[in-house]
């Protein structure tokens, strides 16, 4: 019996010395900090993931936008943050993947400076064109540019932009010469295209496909695996003779390396619960947005892949920032 009790009090010890070190969290209101202006996918997003994880957790999550420097005002400023979960980013490709292949430095690392929580979604691009434009898949659009060299400009929503990189990944891939014209986020340089005074882009389909879809622009191409759900009739680019080319924008969240992994585990859970509800599903679906939520070993992989994928890019490009 002594040595049953023994046992007994042995296992109590343990599983009380394992409760002690479990972190008690959280205590206190959520930071959730976005590294774009409000408005955009990262945005409504984060407030919808805002939103899911305060009932999830019972504690306010708050949003704050600080976009600027291709999101690296945002991405320091947690990088900088005490290691304790409470201050995420919701993040794009840039800050954790792409920054660093096109700064020559940059005010943290972002190989050691965050913890993957969970990837969010993807809000695929479209390659799109004014409606008046004499073409109608991207083999006429290549030959179209040959013939017409002047019309050879493509927008982006600003250097080093998804829809940027993506066009020079294009452009690696079919030999295309193209003359690049930044601007500062979509809508400028949507106006712009619609106007005739650029040639292409690659935009969101956010913000695009409503274009799109009241005959505005016309859709090339959409740089994605597979066909959008909101909209099947647009083919790939991988469709139309460049296989395995993905260019696809992504939103996920990270905090500061560092934060113990229950905490990282139990902000994953809840952000994954909130964004495989059936509402959150269709409410997505509808503006074009793919959500993909994964756990944060998953996500850590994703950007991995997607730091090797971009690095190669800008390197064959030649882009570069200061």
């Amino acid at each position: 019996m002594n040595k049953f009790v023994a046992l007994v009090l042995t296992a109590l010890y343990l599983c009380g010395a394992a409760l002690a070190q479990t972190p008690l969290f959280p205590t206190k209101p959520i930071r959730l900090v976005v590294a774009y202006p409000p408005g955009g996918s990262a945005d409504v997003l984060s407030r919808a993931i805002a939103e899911g994880v305060s009932q999830r957790l019972g504690q306010r999550v708050v949003v704050e936008n600080k976009p600027g420097a291709n999101g690296n005002i945002a991405a320091d400023l947690v990088a900088k943050s005490p290691a304790d979960g409470y201050t995420l980013l919701m993040t794009a490709p840039g800050p954790v993947a792409v920054n660093a292949s096109l700064y020559a430095s940059l005010p943290f690392d972002p190989a050691t400076a965050f913890a993957p929580v969970s990837l969010a979604g993807v809000a695929p691009l479209l390659l799109v064109v004014p409606a008046n434009l004499p073409v109608r898949n991207l083999k006429e659009l290549l030959d179209y540019l040959k013939v017409n060299p002047t019309k050879a400009t493509f927008a982006s929503q600003g250097n080093a932009s998804s829809g940027h990189l993506a066009m020079e990944l294009l452009k690696v891939r079919t030999g295309m010469q193209a003359t690049h014209v930044p601007y500062k986020g979509s809508a400028p340089a949507l106006n712009d295209l619609l106007a005739g005074h650029v040639t292409m882009m690659f935009d969101n389909t956010t913000s695009s496909l409503p274009l799109v879809r009241a005959g505005t622009l016309r859709a090339i191409a959409v740089a994605e695996e597979k066909r959008l759900i909101a909209s099947p009739d647009i083919p790939t680019v991988a469709e139309q003779g460049l296989p395995g080319f993905v260019s696809t924008p992504w939103f996920g969240v990270v905090t500061t390396a560092g934060t113990p992994n229950a905490i990282v585990e139990k902000l994953s859970a809840a952000i994954n619960e909130t964004l495989r509800t059936p509402a959150a599903q269709v409410r997505f679906h509808e503006i074009g947005v793919e959500l993909r939520p994964n756990s944060p070993q998953a996500f850590e992989r994703y950007i991995s892949a997607e730091t090797v994928k971009w690095k190669e890019v800008v390197r064959l490009s030649g882009a570069k920032l200061d």
